[in-house]
């Protein structure tokens, strides 16, 4: 959940749930990042591109582990695939734009 939903839930002001959550070790709110690629999967899903459910359980491994540890970077093969898709909807999108 964003961290403004955690923090009222919790009764903290968003100050207080980020100090506490540096002391524990948690640099960043992982919610975006969890987010990001839950919408990863939906994306490549969406392609049924062969192969896909070997991605797919690549990147739900990689939320677990995130969950587990939210300091966690996403490795790179997944950062980079997200970045393909973001440009595979850049240039759908732009394209759709210039049709009309």
């Amino acid at each position: 959940m964003p961290m403004a939903t955690a923090a009222k839930g919790l009764a903290v002001s968003r100050s207080t749930l980020k100090l506490r959550c540096r002391e524990l070790g948690i640099p960043v709110w992982p919610y975006r990042k969890l987010s990001s690629l839950e919408k990863l999967i939906d994306r490549v899903v969406e392609l049924s591109h062969p192969g896909f459910q070997f991605v797919v359980s690549n990147i739900r491994r990689e939320i677990e582990a995130i969950k587990m540890d939210p300091s966690l970077k996403i490795k790179d093969e997944i950062e980079h695939l997200r970045q393909a898709m973001y440009d595979l909807k850049y240039k759908k999108r732009r394209n759709s734009r210039v049709a009309d």
